[in-house]
This record gives C-alpha cells, structure tokens and sequence, in this order.
C-alpha cells in the first residue's frame, strides 16, 4: 500500500488574514514561517494565545510585559517642549510617520498606526493610547512597528470587519473639536483616501461606484456630514458591490435620505446611459 506523507504545515497556504498573523507572529518573535504557523495553527489562529504560548515554552518574558519603557522612551523622541506633558504635537506626529515609520499620507496606509493608537486628532498622539495600543501588539521597536503596518496593509482591502474599524475611527479624529460633523470637502478627501488601494474600492462590472458617489455630492449635497451619514455611505457601498442592480434598497428602508437621493441619482443616470445606447 502507497504511503502518504503528512502534510506539513507549509503546505497548507493560510488565508489572507492568516498570512498577516503569521507575518505579525515573526516580526514579535523572531521565529521561521514553519514555526509561527506551528504555534498558530494550534492556538486556533489566535495570535495573543499563540504568542503567549511561544513566550512561554520558551521560558522568555513576554514583549508586552517588558515594553512599556521602551515605548515611554519612544514616544519622547517625537515629544517637542511644547506640547503638553503626555501629548505629541502636529511636528513630532509627522516625524513618527514619515521619517521613522516611512507610511504613506497619501493614501489609507497612515490610519493603521492612528487607529491602533487611538490617537486624539490626526495631528496628535497621546502618550498612554501609544503605549497601550503598540504593547497590545507588542511591537515596542521602530521596527516592529513596520512590521504591524505591513501585516495589516492587506486587510484594508480584505478584511471588512477591519476596514469598518479604522473607517468608523477616521470620521473621530477628522473632525475639529468643536465640530458635530465634518465638513463636505473634508469628508470628500477622506473618502478619496480610504476608497483607493491599499484601502477597499468600490468597482462592479457596470459600475465604479465611488466615482459615482463623488459625481453625485459635488452635483446635489451643499450641507455637512454627520456621523450617520458616513456610517451609512459604507454600509451602502458594500452591499452595493455585493449587488450593483441596487435590489437590496426600497423606498421605505431605513437608509439616510441622502443615500435614497443617491440611488435615484444612480438610476437616472443609468436609464439615461441605456437610453442613449438604444438610440
């Protein structure tokens, strides 16, 4: 009888999500492909269970028990005399990210640093949310760091649940503190941002749909956009890809009128494309 071999754990190529886990659990631990995907694979693919699991076979003292100091050191190397105490200002922010973390602030790259640390505004980071948020992932070095955001760069595009997050996360910090909504041209440019690669894009065989979008608030919407309003813009994106016939909407769904005002818009629009092909 033919003997088969047992497949080794490099033979089962992970999913995309699981490809970014086994690149976060290297660039923490220091470890090959074929171990990380050992302890991962028997942790469920649970990174903190399997991290805690290697730290602890190994007898070594976990990064996120022995990071703290060195994140404190860290975040005074951005820190100017003056911004306050725990705060670092506009100049050191930019530091961080460009000189040192090289993301770009060209496109949706910049929002995974900003998003895991929680930041106050784009412009500032606050000293506890960066130590919690780099410790969480322990990634207590420049180059850790590096390795994070490389790791979560595809999720922008695949994975959703982490796309809403940081989406939802952008509208937060976009707006001015004394502003309840963020105005038209500054939503557009966030928009245009996170609606590009690396992050999700909204493209069917018919229909490029954010362009659409685009075309519709420069045509019909003057007023500013609250925080329904970008929430909901997602949402309708989504199924929008998952449907471009638009079936999913009806007049009595619970859809901002804004969106409601959109698919009119988009319909007429691809009445007036059909009619002018029949003719």
């Amino acid at each position: 009888m033919q003997s088969h071999r047992k497949p080794t754990f490099t033979a089962m190529p992970p999913n995309t999500t699981q490809r970014a886990m086994v690149s976060q659990f290297m660039a923490v631990t220091g470890v090959q492909e074929k171990v990380a995907l050992k302890f991962l694979k028997t942790s469920g693919w649970k990174l903190d269970q399997a991290s805690d699991s290697y730290f602890a076979s190994h007898g070594i003292v976990p990064p996120t028990e022995k990071g703290k100091d060195s994140l404190e050191r860290l975040f005074e190397n951005y820190r100017d005399k003056g911004d306050g105490k725990d705060l670092v200002g506009a100049e050191g922010t930019m530091k961080y990210l460009l000189e040192d973390l090289k993301v770009s602030l060209e496109n949706a790259e910049m929002f995974i640093p900003l998003e895991l640390c929680q930041v106050p505004s784009v412009g500032e980071i606050s000293k506890d949310k960066f130590v919690e948020g780099w410790k969480s992932v322990s990634a207590d070095t420049i180059a850790k760091q590096r390795a994070y955001i490389k790791s979560k760069l595809p999720l922008l595009s695949t994975d959703i649940a982490y796309f809403k997050r940081v989406y939802r996360f952008v509208y937060l910090v976009a707006r001015e503190r004394d502003q309840k909504a963020l105005p038209l041209d500054a939503a557009t440019t966030y928009w245009q941002v996170l609606f590009n690669p690396p992050g999700k894009t909204f493209v069917t065989a018919t229909t490029d749909w954010t362009a659409l979008w685009f075309e519709f608030l420069q045509a019909k919407w003057t007023k500013t956009v609250n925080k329904d309003m970008w929430n909901q813009t997602l949402e309708f994106l989504l199924k929008a890809i998952e449907d471009e016939t638009l079936s999913f909407w009806n007049e009595d769904g619970a859809w901002p009128s804004v969106i409601d005002d959109f698919v009119t818009y988009a319909k007429q629009k691809k009445d007036r494309s059909e009619q002018m092909e029949t003719d």
